[in-house]
């Protein structure tokens, strides 16, 4: 028994160092360490990004090489209590990424869900 629970431990350990090698989950201090994590992720995977809430009050885009991504930050009328944090692509990039992420109003780090905008199934209206 003992075995099979230090084999389970080693294999989650080994998923979460082959996840991280990859850089499928990053965290950044402050929007100068999230911008060059988010500038050199790979267009066509899945990314976490873990930063400071304050980045998208303080700063309204990120500027890549694929272009400007604008960030955004606001309560949901259906959820009261909670800001959305949005990171839109580039207006008609097809190799960016769209991000999403939730938190308790008054949390200071944050975790970002981004997806490749080639595998989202609706586009973004132009704003």
């Amino acid at each position: 028994m003992l075995r099979l629970i230090v084999l389970s431990c080693g294999l989650a350990l080994t998923t979460v160092a082959y996840g991280a090698s990859n850089q499928m989950i990053s965290q950044a201090t402050n929007y100068d360490e999230f911008s060059t994590q988010f500038c050199s992720a790979n267009r066509g995977a899945e990314h976490i990004f873990v930063l400071p809430s304050a980045v998208f009050s303080q700063q309204k885009s990120i500027k890549c090489d694929d272009g400007e991504s604008q960030l955004r930050v606001g309560e949901h009328d259906d959820d009261p209590g909670h800001y959305i944090f949005n990171i839109d692509p580039p207006h008609g990039s097809k190799a960016s990424l769209d991000c999403d992420g939730k938190a308790d109003i008054g949390m200071t780090t944050v975790a970002i869900n981004c997806f490749p905008v080639a595998k989202e199934t609706k586009a973004h209206p132009k704003d």
